[in-house]
């Protein structure tokens, strides 16, 4: 995908911005951020700020806008690099609690080297504005990449590979005690050679440190409602490794069956329907799931996280797994109930093998 053929579109119900290909012009889709249907604009914007320098970096071209600030792919002209750069808006930047969460972001991100991380690589400001300047990963979003999938979803195996590498990701910031606590399609990049990061660490915390600037208020939800686990809905503090575990899961439903597990009118709407209904059965979405990898996913987004996996590493082993020949599974079955001599050879289970192999995406960078 080139820039020309890029086009910047904005969700009307949550002002998220975000680049689409130029081919989806007048089309709809569904916005990567509330996930509500939107219609996308047919002209590009353009913006005037390409050009200029922020952070010694220049600025050349606008990738996507949120509530609270603008990313741009730019080129830091010290290092001659290619980078993207994420500005909190002077709104956001009038509002001390959001500057501190930027400035906890920051030093949580910088803390994270890894493969499956996107990388941050300093911050500060420059004129007034607030920056973070980060690792730019040219390619798109798991949400991008199931959107622009001619079935509105991804088959099993490359699903499973992106899932696996988040997961690692996962294990990685678990073992510093970092919680990411807003993992979601639209948060994980996935570049052309098809190696899934995981961004935004905007909503993450350090189990046992204060989150700052009251950023989780004793009772209060935060979070994208549709991948949110029970317990973080109650009270965001209440949000452990299982959390992460949970919302990957989500993730996961999401990118195999092209349809969120929780849907609804409103926020409130979803958020009832995630304490108290299951998401509808994968077997009825996605007949021909493998039924080791359905299983897994509804373990994952157990509404009792005492029932899910309990760390990454748990969970890398499960996927792991899932490849594995059939005979562990006979042997459980034997324990279960042996056949009689008259159904002899008559037990045999024949279990699909997914792979973990990643899917190049294609050529779209959205933090």
């Amino acid at each position: 995908m080139t820039e020309a053929a890029e086009l910047l579109t904005t969700c009307k119900y949550c002002q998220h911005e975000f680049r689409v290909p130029g081919r989806l012009a007048g089309k709809q889709l569904n916005c990567p951020s509330c996930q509500r249907l939107i219609q996308v604009a047919a002209a590009k914007s353009e913006d005037k700020l390409v050009g200029k320098e922020v952070g010694n970096c220049r600025l050349v071209r606008r990738l996507g806008a949120g509530a609270l600030g603008v990313v741009y792919e730019a080129e830091q002209v010290s290092m001659g690099r290619r980078v993207a750069i994420k500005m909190l808006s002077s709104r956001a930047a009038a509002q001390p609690e959001v500057v501190s969460r930027f400035q906890r972001e920051a030093k949580l991100s910088a803390a994270m080297q890894h493969n499956h991380v996107v990388g941050v690589y300093d911050c500060g400001m420059d004129r007034g504005v607030h920056f973070l300047l980060m690792e730019f990963v040219d390619g798109t979003t798991l949400a991008g990449l199931t959107e622009e999938a001619e079935t509105g979803r991804l088959d099993a195996k490359t699903a499973t590979g992106y899932i696996r590498q988040v997961a690692e990701a996962l294990s990685y910031a678990h073992g510093k005690d970092i919680i990411h606590r807003d993992i979601k399609p639209a948060n994980i990049l996935v570049s052309r050679s098809g190696v899934a990061k995981l961004a935004d660490l905007g909503l993450a915390k350090q189990l046992d440190a204060d989150d700052g600037a009251g950023l989780t208020m004793q009772g209060m939800a935060l979070g994208s409602p549709a991948y949110m686990p029970p317990e973080q809905i109650r009270n965001a503090r209440d949000a452990g490794r299982t959390a992460d575990i949970y919302a990957l899961g989500a993730t996961w439903y999401q990118t195999v069956s092209g349809k969120l597990p929780f849907d609804g009118k409103n926020s409130t709407e979803v958020l009832t329907k995630v304490l108290r209904e299951q998401p509808p059965p994968l077997a009825q979405l996605v007949p021909d799931l493998p039924a080791n990898v359905r299983e897994l996913i509804e373990r994952m987004m157990d509404k009792d996280a005492a029932k899910r996996p309990q760390s990454a590493d748990e969970l890398i082993q499960l996927i792991d797994g899932l490849d594995k020949p059939a005979a562990k599974t006979h042997a459980k079955a034997g324990k279960a109930a042996k056949p009689s001599k008259a159904k002899k050879g008559c037990m045999g289970v024949i279990l699909l093998a997914v792979g973990i192999a990643a899917l190049a995406g294609a050529a779209c960078a959205i933090l």
